[in-house]
């Protein structure tokens, strides 16, 4: 924390020459495939009556697919569908009661996001996003396999190299609410460069060697929620499987044909929690927890996103 905090006040004082900030178009249709590398996972605390399981395959395929119903000058309003599916796969032998759940069932995550923005003024912007999904090893709906999310963000333009943002996150997810402020900002460093602190999501550093080429260095926080269905024998029926892991990324997009795009990331992955709970419980009551051990990421992606006539024409 106090690396990322140091991280996004060297970039907060640097200073730029007036110019128009870098602007890049948003990804509508996305298909993704990532892996980390093999790692092990023991059961807190460790000990000789606890699990070890080897992870051989932590895979997780991403489809998402947008489709734009309103774009004018002003207004834009969209909705996307999504559809991840988490896989795992453990070594050979005994590998502890969850990791061999894991090992037999895919967990899903699949749902709707909402999206409304509007420019109140040449400065000035808001933008809502709704969401609605289903995170579950089963297709079975119900408050514990179930997430609904409002974001609002209203941002301002302070001069021609700055951009901040204020909103706030309403969660309700898989029978836990949680409510909390967000902030962003937006910084041209250089003609080809811009620093973003979405915050509390993630810290990127842009480099937009070419139009059609851009080098990204992301530092993101990601945090998941998954409901099992009778994957420990001695508890109840529905648990909630919880894993948040800091990543450091370095993303390369390239542009194939003005709309058509792909990418390629590699990282390293820190674990900060992996348990497992009660439904609407937090750690604090945790069933089981694991410490899992750091690992390496690789992700490859191909995506659409607006042609380059009609977003610059909005």
């Amino acid at each position: 924390m106090r690396l990322l905090l140091s991280f996004l006040f060297l970039f907060l004082t640097i200073g730029v020459n007036a110019q128009d900030i870098i602007t890049y178009r948003p990804k509508v249709v996305e298909f993704t495939s990532e892996y980390l590398s093999n790692y092990e996972a023991y059961e807190k605390p460790v000990g000789e009556n606890n699990s070890i399981s080897s992870i051989a395959k932590d895979n997780l395929l991403r489809v998402r697919l947008g489709v734009p119903l309103i774009l004018k000058e002003k207004t834009l309003f969209g909705f996307q569908f999504k559809y991840y599916k988490q896989s795992y796969g453990v070594g050979t032998g005994q590998q502890g009661e969850l990791f061999d759940f894991l090992n037999n069932n895919h967990l899903n995550n699949a749902g709707l996001n909402f999206l409304y923005q509007r420019n109140i003024s040449k400065e000035k912007k808001f933008s809502l996003i709704i969401l609605t999904e289903l995170a579950s090893d089963t297709w079975s709906i119900n408050r514990f396999s179930s997430r609904y999310l409002a974001m609002g963000e209203y941002s301002k333009q302070l001069n021609e190299s700055t951009i901040i943002g204020y909103g706030g996150v309403v969660n309700y997810a898989l029978g836990l609410l949680n409510i909390y402020p967000t902030f962003s900002y937006k910084k041209q460093l250089s003609e080809k460069m811009l620093f973003e602190a979405i915050l509390p999501s993630s810290i990127n550093l842009r480099y937009h060697w070419k139009e059609g080429t851009h080098f990204i260095y992301q530092t993101e926080l990601v945090n998941w929620r998954f409901n099992l269905t009778d994957a420990l024998q001695n508890e109840a029926h529905l648990i909630t499987l919880q894993r948040a892991d800091v990543y450091f990324k370095l993303k390369v997009e390239q542009e194939i044909h003005d709309w058509l795009w792909m990418g390629v990331d590699v990282g390293y992955v820190h674990n900060l929690t992996y348990f497992t709970v009660n439904p609407g419980d937090r750690i604090k009551k945790a069933i089981s927890e694991y410490d899992i051990k750091d690992s390496s990421y690789l992700r490859f992606s191909i995506f659409l996103v607006p042609p380059r006539k009609l977003w610059d024409s909005l």
